[in-house]
């Protein structure tokens, strides 16, 4: 069900993921020197002034020679800051090349491009990556590649973890703030567009979808969690799915996955275990799309494989979250196909 990456790609993956971690810690620092510090004069006296980016500014007290040092330190900080970023940057673009020139990666372009996306506009822990693109991660993780068409797809799914409160003025950019998750969306595509009879549905020109989704409380009396993240008339309303607590709950899977163009980001989606358990339970609904379901079996049997084989430091003992139903002897053997 699935092939070894040769000892070059997994080389190349660990060094390009050490890489785009020191990378990241640069790209934070840098952040922390955004805007400018100067003296303004202010009723004859000399002031030290913080400018942040938008304009905002802040004074940081009459000029002393402790005022001098905070200048003279943050002049230095964000010239060094600057400096290793302009570095890292170069070094990134080496590894996308050698992923590329490798074939480390076969993450689909657009997915890498949106994740990375999201993250920069600080909302990376508000969603998790549900569905087949999750089997990205998973085989990163093993250093397989899944065979045959399993990870085949045209869409990813995301569910917005509505649990979590978003702080605009933390967890979301500007853009964000403005035009919500769409216009995150269009920073990477422009030609994302949502559709118009289903709006928790976007789609770019090549026809590759997102489906926004949140979970359905138990009780609908109880549901009082609003359909968007922000208030926005022309952003996406999720769609609410029963059943999402069994993944919002689950322990996360966080991996850094490359597409086939050399690029980076990191995948947050739900433990593999939970995939098998949840993709099992689907393969056997009654009321699922029967076009669907083989699809469901095959990729729960191909990923029950890999933890078995490739990762087996996971145990489906430690799973709790589903209700014991869906982690019966009946799904084992659904999954060992001896039934």
């Amino acid at each position: 069900m699935f092939t070894a990456l040769n000892e070059n790609q997994v080389r190349q993956y660990i060094d390009a993921e050490q890489t785009r971690k020191v990378w990241l810690a640069a790209v934070a620092r840098a952040q922390n020197y955004r805007g400018s510090m100067y003296w303004k004069t202010v009723k004859g006296g000399d002031y030290l002034y913080r400018e942040y980016s938008g304009g905002r500014a802040k004074s940081l007290g009459a000029r002393t020679p402790d005022t001098e040092k905070i200048l003279d330190e943050f002049k230095k900080g964000k010239a060094l800051a600057e400096q290793n970023l302009k570095q890292l940057n170069t070094a990134i673009a080496t590894h996308t090349r050698l992923n590329v020139a490798l074939r480390v990666g076969r993450t689909p372009n657009v997915v890498v491009g949106l994740l990375e996306e999201i993250r920069r506009a600080g909302l990376q822990d508000h969603f998790l990556v549900i569905g087949t693109n999750a089997l990205y991660a998973y085989e990163t993780q093993a250093g397989v590649r899944f065979s045959g068409d399993v990870t085949a797809t045209t869409d990813m799914d995301l569910l917005w973890d509505s649990r979590k409160r978003i702080t605009l003025v933390t967890d979301g950019d500007e853009h964000f703030n403005k035009y919500g998750l769409i216009g995150v969306l269009k920073k990477f595509d422009p030609s994302f567009e949502l559709l118009k009879d289903q709006e928790y549905s976007a789609a770019n020109a090549q026809g590759f979808m997102i489906d926004l989704i949140k979970r359905r409380p138990v009780s609908l009396f109880d549901d009082k969690e609003h359909p968007q993240m922000i208030a926005n008339p022309d952003d996406f309303w999720a769609v609410k799915i029963k059943n999402m607590d069994w993944l919002l709950s689950s322990p996360k899977f966080r991996q850094v996955v490359i597409a086939t163009n050399g690029s980076m980001a990191e995948m947050v989606t739900v433990d593999p275990r939970a995939f098998v358990f949840y993709k099992t339970w689907l393969s056997q609904k009654k009321d699922r799309d029967p076009m669907k379901k083989p699809r469901d079996l095959a990729q729960a049997r191909a990923v029950y494989q890999l933890v078995q084989e490739r990762l087996p430091q996971l145990s489906f003992d430690k799973i709790h979250v589903f209700p014991e139903r869906m982690r019966d002897e009946n799904t084992f053997a659904i999954l060992n196909n001896t039934r």
